[in-house]
């Protein structure tokens, strides 16, 4: 039986991806809304993918070491974009520091499967990301700490569709908000309910343009019957699956 509350759709998805799609579950109160990234998670990857280098620095900075390691990431992300930080890292008193690792298109090695499988993806719901206000966004999607897509989702079962999680984009959420900040913090935003899916890159307001995220269904638009009972579960039992997202 299909949830019949929005929270229950939340729910659905959330639990999937926490049991087949390599997820983990995220605490909104862990989010920094200012700096609008996880630094926890942040953190615990550098340390694990990067142990020798991690001893390094804290032995050279102490307990100076988590803030200035913040100051520097939040920067590179405001100046270069979060996607290029993710790609290429960002520099730390002249020591470059991974926030990713990417299966390469040769063979894999085993330490570099290790390093790759050690990814965190976080899936944290109703995220505060209003430094000033108490509005929450459905869901966050993170890697390594650092958002990568937020969604706004709907039950039809409540008589809302996608269409009015693409209205609350444009008029309940800031652009200016850090999470929300064009190339800065997450890279894209889903708009969804059982049966469509909508994505922009941008949020402008009332000219933000949301572009069909659909299969296509008897060549025409929308999507076709899907397993799970849902016709948008593609989009978190096959695109947002751990090799896919990534």
């Amino acid at each position: 039986m299909k949830p019949t509350t929005e929270a229950a759709f939340e729910a659905t998805i959330e639990e999937y991806l926490l049991t087949h799609g390599g997820w983990h579950k995220g605490s909104a109160t862990d989010f920094d809304p200012q700096l609008a990234l996880t630094s926890k998670d942040l953190f615990s990857f550098i340390r694990d993918t990067q142990p020798s280098l991690w001893q390094q620095l804290e032995k050279a900075h102490g307990p100076a070491l988590e803030p200035g390691l913040l100051e520097a990431i939040v920067k590179a992300m405001d100046t270069r974009g979060s996607l290029d930080v993710l790609r290429h890292g960002f520099k730390f008193y002249g020591k470059r520091i991974d926030c990713a690792c990417f299966k390469p298109a040769h063979a894999l090695n085993s330490e570099t499967l290790e390093r790759y499988r050690r990814n965190r993806l976080v899936v944290t719901r109703q995220v505060f990301f209003s430094p000033e206000g108490n509005d929450s966004i459905d869901m966050v999607l993170f890697l390594n700490g650092i958002p990568v897509a937020t969604v706004e989702l709907k039950n039809r079962l409540t008589g809302q569709t996608y269409e009015h999680a693409i209205a609350q984009y444009k008029h309940d959420r800031p652009p200016t908000a850090p999470l929300l900040q064009f190339k800065k913090r997450a890279l894209v935003h889903f708009a969804l309910d059982s049966e469509l899916v909508y994505m922009t890159t941008a949020l402008l307001r009332d000219k933000t343009r949301f572009l069909p995220f659909n299969r296509g269904h008897e060549g025409g638009a929308g999507n076709p019957q899907h397993d799970s009972g849902y016709r948008t579960g593609y989009l978190w039992q096959d695109i947002w699956q751990f090799d896919s997202f990534l």
